[in-house]
């Protein structure tokens, strides 16, 4: 099965994900989402970034937040087995009001190349 139909399924069950989580892109002039061209260009899909904003390790830098998917984090929540998928996942956010935007979404290729040794 490919990883999104398996992941999308992992969404789907767990409890910890709020199905009431909405996806905010920032917008810029003309309408363009910049979040939605690069999920396009580096595919990463909206359960990716739902998974990312509930488990991923929050840092604050330069005014935004920052949610990142290490092996450490996965090892102990439901997508175990799709560490080599997730791992590596940033999603950047900015606080406006009570909620967060999400400005960009990348792998971060520091904790993205690491390999698992047994």
């Amino acid at each position: 099965m490919k990883k999104k139909v398996v992941i999308n399924r992992l969404v789907e069950q767990d409890p910890e994900i709020q199905k009431s989580l909405k996806l905010s892109p920032v917008l810029f002039i003309g309408g363009e989402s910049h979040i939605q061209r690069r999920q396009q260009q580096r595919a990463i899909n909206d359960d990716m970034i739902k998974i990312a904003l509930t488990y991923g390790r929050k840092e604050y830098s330069y005014g935004a937040t920052r949610f990142t998917l290490t092996d450490r984090i996965l090892r102990f929540t439901p997508y175990a087995k799709m560490t080599d998928a997730l791992r590596g996942l940033r999603v950047v956010c900015k606080q406006v009001g009570d909620s967060l935007e999400i400005v960009t979404a990348y792998w971060a290729t520091k904790v993205k190349n690491r390999s698992v040794s047994v």
